[in-house]
């Protein structure tokens, strides 16, 4: 059975799923301390990025330059943000070098000399990992071997094993590949971008904590399509159109994102 490509599904879609985010908040509470999935030595950050510097700078937030970087948080602020104290709320005004006091504790530079805002407000916690067994798989999507391959990532962590957070994970119609925890701090923003098409994988969402400053929007025929999600709920969200996140409000909002291998569910 051929898998719809992204204009043949819509932009988003609510799964008749609901779950306990209590119960999921206690165990994530209780696992081992793990490194950032994006930011692990050889694992799928580092490959990835390694790769593709545009998904280096969507979720790292990463730039080459300290310009590029003071660009970012021009065209990013928010109304509650730290960054337009000492400003009087204007906007910043080149030169740049003017104001790098005031802004110096939102822009580090990493140890590969790029530069990073706000510590990397878009954080990763990884619920599976590379599984060794799946590299020779035959899939009906094939996709080149210089890319990484995010199907390989269907492992399950042994701390997630066992618990309620694994049925969540593996509750889906389809076969579970990567699952992780994207938690995006307050002000953060996630440039528009595509990850892949549907043909390829699906993703789903899964909010665990949020608030009504948070949102996505897809690009559907050049028009924005917005959507809320509610704790609990569980969301397709269509990744092979242009899309968007972003987290206005003052209090950190995390998500269960599962990618799955075909349509079922949908």
């Amino acid at each position: 059975m051929s898998l719809k490509k992204r204009h043949d599904l819509p932009p988003f879609k609510k799964l008749d799923k609901s779950f306990d985010v209590d119960k999921i908040i206690k165990i994530v509470q209780q696992m081992p301390i793990e490194v950032d999935d994006l930011k692990a030595k050889d694992g799928y950050g580092d490959l990835v990025g390694g790769k593709s510097r545009k998904l280096q700078k969507a979720f790292g937030l990463k730039f080459d330059t300290i310009e590029d970087a003071y660009k970012f948080l021009q065209d990013n602020d928010v109304e509650e943000s730290e960054f337009r104290k000492g400003l009087n709320n204007k906007r910043m005004a080149w030169d740049f070098r003017n104001y790098v006091k005031p802004f110096e504790n939102y822009i580090v530079k990493d140890d590969k000399g790029r530069y990073e805002v706000n510590g990397s407000p878009y954080k990763q916690i990884a619920l599976t990992q590379y599984n060794p067994d799946m590299e020779d798989r035959v899939y009906d999507k094939k996709i080149p071997k210089s890319r990484l391959d995010e199907r390989h990532y269907n492992k399950i962590k042994d701390w997630v094993k066992g618990t309620y957070l694994e049925e969540v994970i593996t509750s889906f119609k389809s076969e579970t590949t990567r699952a992780r925890i994207a938690i995006m701090d307050p002000g953060a923003f996630v440039a528009e971008h595509i990850d892949y098409n549907t043909d390829y994988s699906i993703r789903f969402h899964i909010p665990i904590t949020t608030n009504k400053d948070c949102g996505f929007y897809c690009v559907v025929n050049g028009e924005k399509v917005y959507q809320t999600m509610e704790p609990g709920s569980c969301w397709f969200l269509n990744q092979g159109l242009r899309h968007s996140a972003w987290n206005k409000g003052t209090t950190a909002r995390s998500h269960i994102i599962v990618s799955v291998d075909g349509q079922d569910d949908l």
